[in-house]
């Protein structure tokens, strides 16, 4: 039989809000690297002189998610 105090720490709202935050802190490192992704995709498709402008913006907002996922 679970104890009681397990049962009431895995209901608190506390528990869940911070299940929830996680959640989207995982969803949007996704976003992320997805960004990454078809800036790499774009950066070989079209020829333009900001590339690596786009690049590095999008190196900055990946590394920046991930730094807050991890902290």
């Amino acid at each position: 039989m679970p104890n009681t105090q397990t049962v009431a720490i895995l209901i608190s709202p506390l528990f869940i809000i911070k299940i929830m935050i996680l959640t989207l802190m995982v969803l949007y490192l996704i976003f992320a690297f997805v960004i990454v992704r078809q800036e790499q995709l774009f950066s070989k498709v079209v020829e333009i002189g900001g590339t690596p402008v786009l690049r590095i913006l999008a190196l900055i907002h990946f590394f920046t998610a991930l730094a807050l996922f991890i902290a």
